[in-house]
């Protein structure tokens, strides 16, 4: 599944929309973010999040370290140039005291979008990071407390909506929409809602 967002330009406002969400970056005439690298590039990334878990009024906030990769693919040029990044993996660690240790990863490679302002100008751009996600731990927040792994349904999207480099230099990405996911083991059971996951990233060293 490919993300698309939606940047439109109205003064000097850009107009970043994804599945109703709606953001605003201003417009800059030079933002110094250099050029998308080429097609096929696959970039490693240094992440820093937060991740809110809630399941039956029962709200867990914890912090999540780790890595990514990402890789940039086709371009289509147009008033405002696209490109496929493709979230290859995520490795996430957090910890809980009630939840226990918390891993984070890539369930499926997911496409999401990278899209430039105008022709001959990438910075500030949008992009959607997509990400299809698998959550395990050691003790359910949903029942007796046993390890659970959990997953999302399909791809979501985190966005910056004014990107300033790419690969990200300490870029923060947010959620739009909550988003469920279902226990593996037993998917018509209880379901965890992802309410909040602002990540920072970083090409890695």
């Amino acid at each position: 599944m490919r993300i698309r967002p939606v940047l439109a330009v109205t003064g000097a406002v850009f107009l970043f929309s994804y599945n109703g969400f709606t953001a605003h970056a201003a417009a800059r005439p030079d933002s110094g973010g250099g050029t998308l690298p080429a097609s096929g590039t696959t970039v490693a990334l240094s992440e820093d999040g937060d991740m809110v878990l809630e399941c039956n009024g029962v709200v867990h906030r914890f912090e999540v370290l780790g890595t990514g990769q990402v890789r940039v693919g086709d371009k289509v040029a147009g008033d405002q140039p696209t490109a496929t990044v493709r979230t290859l993996a995520e490795q996430l660690t957090g910890y809980d005291a009630e939840l226990g240790t918390v891993t984070v990863s890539e369930k499926t490679p997911a496409d999401g979008d990278f899209v430039a302002p105008a022709v001959g100008r990438e910075f500030p751009a949008a992009e959607a990071l997509a990400q299809d996600l698998t959550v395990s731990m050691q003790h359910s927040p949903c029942g007796a407390g046993q390890p659970a792994t959990f997953e999302s349904k399909a791809a979501f999207p985190l966005l910056n909506t004014d990107l300033t480099a790419f690969p990200p230099q300490n870029a923060v990405y947010l959620m739009t929409n909550p988003v469920e996911l279902t226990d593996v083991a037993n998917p018509s059971g209880p379901s965890v809602t992802l309410t909040e996951f602002p990540l920072t990233i970083t090409q890695a060293s």
